[in-house]
């Protein structure tokens, strides 16, 4: 018991010195023993191989969303160059008829104003009326009847108005048959009849011309208005970027500076541009010019025949009016302002002096009913000799005849055959925008097939 008790406990193992356990933690284990170093060190290559078997696999996935983009976003770039260039050729060809429309409604003014005109000459003359005249206003009716109608038919949202219109002209020509038949029997009363019916032409009818004539030159100039040839292209330099930056990440990525496919869809999306901007750009040129050159000759020889017959009706219910006729030359004169304010330009230069003609002439009517000579006024104003007022008014109408009848023509005609080179302009950048998306879809298709 004394030496059980007496003896030293037994000390336990601490385990080796410190030197000697970072010997022993340094020293490999087997290969492949769980939880040795080797075996830490052999299961990373495997993880460092999974991560970079997948982004290989994503190569083809990526492609193919590429392939998707760079095609669509082409595509879509051509068709809203396409739609673009078909919106300004439909102007074109609205523009065309627009014009026509407006000459067709001009002229029906010019039609029911030289009617007045020359139902007012004759109706001084007294009884049964010069033979001429009354075919030519006849014919004048006539006239203003036949555009209505085709000017109906031709635009269908002035068709209301026109009906509206064609009611004003039977009126017109109903009051004033009452007062040539009444003028034919030598009864007073006719010339009530007369201006009532003037009157009215001026209030109603006239009115409803120019709204028509308005409308119209509103149309044709909103469809002679394209758009800019800067934002015509801006489809086709979007779908340029998209090309470029694809083909900058294709090289990134297979270390390649240009994919072929690519590089032809950009050269297609170019063609596609510049056909686009040519296009566009040369319409609108020509609408500027038309709009400055032969469509406002059209627009001021029309307003100055207008005024011009309206002048000449005026100068005759002076004279009808028999010493009150005050407010009829006031009318006169603001008609005569009109004419030499829409002929000082270049187009309608040569009826200047031909106004100046029939104004000389007028100036010596109204001196002569201002100083009581009303017989020798009427002789004046109703004589058809060749120095007469009629003669030198009948001059001034036929050479604005003449000159809107070919300002509109060739305005027309400018438009139509324009139409013909623009369509096929258009037809060429849908082409090339189309060959421009199949090449770039065949481009990174070929990158694709590289990785079957």
């Amino acid at each position: 018991m004394s030496q059980t008790s007496g003896a030293a406990a037994p000390t336990p193992y601490a385990g080796p010195p410190p030197a000697a356990a970072g010997r022993a933690a340094a020293a490999p284990g087997p290969p492949g023993v769980p939880g040795s170093p080797g075996a830490a060190a052999g299961g990373s290559a495997p993880t460092a191989g999974a991560a970079a078997e997948p982004a290989v696999r994503n190569t083809p996935g990526w492609l193919s969303q590429v392939r998707l983009v760079v095609a669509s976003v082409v595509v879509v770039a051509a068709a809203l160059t396409t739609l673009m260039l078909f919106s300004t050729w439909e102007g074109a060809r609205a523009a065309a008829a627009d014009t026509a429309q407006l000459v067709r409604v001009q002229t029906t003014k010019v039609d029911l104003l030289r009617a007045d005109a020359l139902a007012t000459n004759a109706f001084l003359v007294g009884g049964l009326e010069p033979a001429q005249q009354r075919a030519a206003y006849d014919s004048a009716l006539a006239e203003v009847e036949r555009t209505v109608t085709d000017a109906a038919q031709a635009q269908p949202a002035d068709r209301a108005a026109l009906a509206a219109l064609n009611e004003e002209v039977l009126s017109y020509a109903s009051a004033m048959e009452l007062a040539r038949a009444n003028n034919r029997q030598g009864f007073p009363v006719g010339a009530a009849y007369l201006n009532q019916a003037s009157t009215r032409l001026r209030s109603t009818a006239l009115p409803l011309v120019d709204n028509l004539v308005e409308a119209n030159q509103q149309r044709s100039r909103d469809a002679m208005s394209p758009l800019p040839w800067f934002v015509v292209i801006l489809p086709g330099l979007l779908g340029l970027g998209v090309l470029v930056y694809a083909n900058q990440r294709l090289a990134q990525r297979f270390r390649r500076r240009f994919n072929l496919g690519i590089v032809v869809a950009g050269g297609a999306t170019v063609v596609m541009i510049v056909l686009a901007g040519l296009a566009s750009g040369s319409q609108g040129s020509e609408d500027s010019r038309l709009l400055r050159g032969s469509y406002a000759t059209v627009v001021d020889g029309a307003t100055a025949r207008s005024a011009a017959n309206d002048a000449k009706a005026n100068e005759s219910l002076r004279l009808i009016s028999r010493g009150s006729g005050a407010t009829f030359e006031k009318n006169w004169n603001a008609a005569a302002a009109t004419v030499v304010a829409t002929s000082s330009g270049d187009s309608l230069g040569s009826v200047s002096g031909l106004w100046r003609t029939y104004a000389a002439a007028h100036a010596k009517i109204v001196a002569l009913d201002d100083a009581g000579s009303w017989d020798q006024a009427v002789a004046a104003a109703t004589s058809t000799s060749a120095t007469s007022s009629t003669a030198a008014f009948n001059a001034v109408d036929d050479a604005l005849r003449t000159i809107v009848d070919d300002a509109g023509a060739r305005t027309t005609a400018t438009l139509d055959s324009g139409r013909l080179i623009f369509l096929a302009e258009l037809l060429l950048a849908l082409v090339a925008g189309m060959a421009a998306a199949g090449a770039a879809w065949r481009g990174v298709t070929d990158r694709i097939e590289e990785y079957a």
